[in-house]
């Protein structure tokens, strides 16, 4: 080879390099349109089209752990400055987030329910942890400390054969003769792992142990319920208030188990147990909007965020052609991405964890793209 040859074949080695660096490392196109149609330029993230123009917190947790996944720090700080001086009354260290915030009449805004919602705290004090880690940012790490420690302190509760478990506020979910309200798709297990991790000294992993009894217990054909009932006496049950329907709650019960490392606990068990559910949804082609947990059985076809949250499990367990195929569709009707807040949540989730843009290994380390492979 001479010496010209030689050259050239480096200097397009280089270039292909750049230009592999320069892809991996472009902006997250989804969360620029997530941005500029759901977030205020003040950092609220606002439920088009709801009643009174909601703010939840768990838009704004959501919106943390995106902001973190894109590397866009200026909007995690607006986001966070947000939800501080709003939903916590100016400081995240002394008040839980108030759940819903919004239009209160007479043109002004507030907070409209200020009990706390636990599945957005446990986000906040996760993605502050990260950020903390990620971009080096002490003050995230002390505030990431005081939610983990106020959760544990104020949205917990031992159940005596259930142990250590997440309430999913502090009041309104606890009744007489020891009988509780709960809600499997509050607990990502990863985030009990990160935390068991950071924080030794708490019973984050008995809280793991719970939570993993609550979704493996309450899925035993096959699918989840948004929520159910559990009494020492009865186990797990449900009545006329509480059903057995899964939809949008029980959507992000598959999702955050398709996020989990292949190695981390109760990985394993979760991918045996919602076989039935991917099996059910390759035979219809498309993901359902109910479940029903005492049967297993599945109804009505499920809006496009259900179809692009569970991408990565069906990508792990399905048929790949139905995982194309909904891809296809995601591609050609985008409209809900720039209307409906709900299913433009579950569509970045789902496709960011497709298509790898980050991944949480098995002790709950969120890894970014661009902390490992756009540096």
């Amino acid at each position: 080879m001479t010496l010209l040859n030689r050259a050239l074949l480096v200097a397009a080695f280089l270039s292909f390099s750049v230009s592999a660096q320069t892809q991996q490392c472009e902006p997250w196109q989804g969360w620029q349109v997530f941005k500029n149609h759901f977030i205020s330029d003040e950092g609220r993230v606002i439920d088009l089209g709801s009643k009174q123009n909601i703010t939840t917190s768990e838009g704004q947790s959501y919106a943390l752990f995106f902001a973190l996944v894109a590397n866009d720090k200026a909007a995690f700080d607006t986001i966070l400055d947000w939800t501080q001086e709003n939903l916590s009354e100016g400081d995240l260290s002394t008040r839980l987030p108030a759940w819903q915030w919004g239009e209160t009449g007479n043109d002004t805004n507030g907070i409209i329910d200020s009990n706390p919602a636990s599945d957005s705290d446990l986000w906040i004090a996760y993605s502050l942890s990260q950020a903390a880690i990620l971009w080096d940012e002490r003050r995230y790490s002390i505030l990431a400390a005081v939610l983990a420690q106020r959760i544990m302190r104020e949205e917990t509760a031992y159940i005596s054969g259930l142990g250590l478990t997440l309430l999913p506020a502090p009041a309104g979910f606890e009744f007489d003769n020891d009988t509780f309200k709960l809600n499997p798709s509050y607990s990502p297990l990863f985030i009990y792992q990160q935390f068991s991790k950071l924080y030794p000294h708490s019973p984050w992993q008995q809280l793991h142990e719970g939570s993993a009894k609550l979704i493996l217990d309450t899925a035993k054909n096959g699918v989840s319920p948004d929520w159910v009932m559990y009494s020492p006496a009865k186990g797990f049950y449900y009545d006329k208030k509480t059903t057995d329907l899964g939809s949008f709650n029980a959507i992000r019960v598959y999702l955050w188990a398709s996020m989990m490392a292949n190695d981390a606990p109760y990985k394993a068990q979760l991918s045996e147990q919602f076989a039935p559910f991917v099996e059910a949804i390759n035979n219809r082609g498309y993901v359902p909007l109910n479940t029903y947990a005492s049967s297993g059985k599945t109804q009505q076809r499920g809006p496009l965020g259900f179809n692009a949250a569970l991408l990565p499990m069906l990508k792990e367990k399905g048929d790949d052609s139905l995982v194309m195929a909904i891809q296809q569709k995601l591609m050609v009707d985008k409209s809900f991405t720039r209307t409906r807040y709900y299913d433009s949540v579950l569509n970045l989730f789902g496709n960011s964890a497709l298509n790898k843009r980050f991944s949480i290994t098995a002790d709950g380390t969120l890894k970014p793209k661009w902390s490992t492979e756009c540096r």
